[in-house]
Formats: structure tokens, C-alpha cells, sequence
């Protein structure tokens, strides 16, 4: 089976690793739509959208250190700029400058301190204590969780659940009892009511081909609490199970060629819904599975229903 080349514009770094980048300068590719050149450690430029990062203070020809957020399954690379004053897992002081009581999509009432970061940003933060939220604190210890997107995901220190409903890594069922559309960000959400009758969210978008709907009861396993106050449920595959061996359609070979001239082979699978999934292998294993109809897989991972493969060592014979 022949190799379909794709040119990667960037070179190949490690996702989750921190490295120094130059800013070359400042391009527009259009309204609304302005973006940094950067220019890696081997000398390679790559993009990086301008928008979040307005208030950094960022100029050309200046050197700063990025998170390599994301790689994404085609290679393309995602930079996270490191804050001029914060870093995740810290704790920090904010100014209170407001406060607020909303119901959240679910109906629940949800208190919130508006808080002001040091170049003058404003973030809300929910906190569990309504006793703290009535006593006006002027200063909130908070820790920083995360930063994406130059968005800063901040908790009050030691303000949490008294009790967590549900445990992380742990399955439960659920009911599907709703589908509303979040005016926060305009995604559609089901609503799930576990067996102590508490209402959690799930992202349609990502199982619209799970063929979910009211009144159907399904397993999620908890993957985190976030930051927003909600868990991150992962429904169960209809297909497949995290730790089994299953086999998949080849659908193709691919090359992803980076601007470094790094090449890397990548396997592309289909699953039970025709979906690609797409695996790296060697240079050898490439030219011996790409001949083969099928493949023999462990799913390691699921998650927004995505299948991270791992390729077994032994292949059944084909006839």
C-alpha cells in the first residue's frame, strides 16, 4: 500500500514539554483573525494566534518559553505562551471586585467572586461556601489550576465539595433526562441524572454518533472534577472497551513530513463507525502492517470518544 505524503508545518517537538521560542513577528490573515510567526529551537517557524495572548505585552523579536499543548493526531502543534506573572499550580492573591448568584444549565444555584488578575483581566471563580460569599472578601487565595488559551482556571483554596458525589476513574450509570443548549458557550449538552438524582453535563458533540437520547440509561466513567464545577463523564463506547483487543480496517498509509525533515509513518484505521483512527508506527512495522486488510489493537484510552491504539506485538494469521 503506497504512502500519502503530508506536509506538517512545524517540526516535531514532545506535547507537554516546555521550550524557548523567538517571535519573528505579527501577521494578519484576515478580520479578527491576527497571529504571531514563532520560530522554534531548530530554527522552524509556526503560528500561533495572536487573540489570547493581546494583554502578555508580547513583542517581535523577543524569546519566550511555550508549552507544547497539544500534538494533535496530523502532527499539527499547539503552543500555550507561559504567563508574564502566573504558573499553573500555584496559589496566588486576586482582588475581589464583584460578585454574583446565577443558575447554572442544570437549575442550580451557583455563587461566583469576579476576581482581577494583575494585567487587569477579570475571571470568575465558583465557590461552594455561601458563607464566604456573604462575608464580601476583599482578597481570594486561589489556586491556578490551568492555563489555556491565556484563560486562567482558578479555584479558592481549599473551597471544595464537602463530599464528591462521585468518585474519578470509577463507573456509574446515568439517565439521559434532557438536551439543552448552554447560553455560556452555545454548545448542546445532555443531561444525565445519576442514582442519587444529581444532574451532570455531557457534551453532545463529541457522541453524536453514539446515537444517545432521552430516556436512555448509560455507564460514564468520571474522568476529573473541573474547574467549572462539573465532572467530565465519558460514556461507554458502544463498540469497544478500554483494555481489550479488538481488530480494525486498515484504510491507508500515511507520511507526515515535518519542516525539520523529520518523517513519520502513521497507520489509519477505521473503527465501527467508519471513523479514522490513526496510530504511529516504525518504519518496519509500517511496510508490514500496511499490507494486511486488518490489525490487531489495545485500546488504552477513550476519551470524548476518541481510541488511542496501541498496535499488538502478535497479528492473527490472514487467509
Amino acid at each position: 500500500m503506497p504512502f500519502r505524503s503530508v506536509n506538517i508545518p512545524n517540526s516535531r517537538l514532545t506535547e507537554g514539554q516546555t521550550y524557548p521560542f523567538r517571535i519573528l513577528k505579527s501577521v494578519s490573515l484576515g478580520p479578527e483573525d491576527n497571529w504571531f510567526v514563532m520560530q522554534d529551537p531548530l530554527g522552524y517557524k509556526i503560528l500561533m494566534p495572536k487573540g489570547f495572548y493581546e494583554d502578555y505585552g508580547f513583542e517581535a523579536g523577543q524569546v519566550i518559553r511555550c508549552r507544547v499543548d497539544k500534538i494533535n493526531c496530523n502532527g499539527r502543534m499547539f503552543l500555550e505562551p507561559h504567563h508574564p506573572f502566573y504558573a499553573e499550580g500555584n496559589v496566588y492573591h486576586f482582588e475581589v471586585v464583584g460578585k454574583a448568584k446565577q443558575q447554572n444549565i442544570l437549575g442550580e444555584d451557583e455563587w461566583l467572586f469576579r476576581v482581577k488578575d494583575r494585567i487587569g483581566k477579570l475571571w470568575d471563580v465558583r465557590t461552594w461556601s455561601r458563607k464566604l460569599w456573604e462575608s464580601d472578601p476583599k482578597v481570594l487565595p486561589c489556586l491556578l489550576e490551568r492555563i489555556k488559551k491565556g484563560k486562567l482556571f482558578l479555584r479558592i483554596e481549599g473551597d471544595h465539595l464537602s463530599k464528591p458525589l462521585l468518585k474519578t476513574g470509577k463507573k456509574y450509570p446515568f439517565t439521559i433526562v434532557d438536551e439543552k443548549v448552554n447560553p455560556r458557550d452555545g454548545f448542546s449538552y445532555f443531561i444525565l441524572l445519576d442514582e442519587q438524582d444529581h444532574k451532570h453535563l455531557l457534551k453532545k458533540k463529541y457522541y453524536t454518533h453514539y446515537r444517545l437520547k432521552k430516556g436512555m440509561r448509560i455507564q460514564c466513567r468520571v474522568d476529573k472534577f473541573t474547574s467549572e464545577g462539573f465532572f467530565f463523564l465519558e460514556p461507554e463506547h458502544p463498540c469497544y472497551q478500554e483494555g481489550k483487543r479488538y481488530n480494525f480496517k486498515v484504510h491507508r498509509l500515511e507520511e507526515l513530513v515535518f519542516s525539520d525533515g523529520f518523517r513519520q509513518k502513521v497507520l489509519v484505521l477505521l473503527d465501527c463507525f467508519d471513523e479514522e483512527v490513526k496510530v504511529h508506527v516504525e518504519d518496519q512495522q509500517a511496510e508490514m502492517l500496511g499490507e494486511r486488510e486488518s490489525v490487531s489493537c489495545h485500546v488504552d484510552r477513550i476519551r470524548k470518544s476518541r481510541l488511542e491504539l496501541k498496535i499488538c506485538a502478535e497479528q492473527p494469521n490472514e487467509k
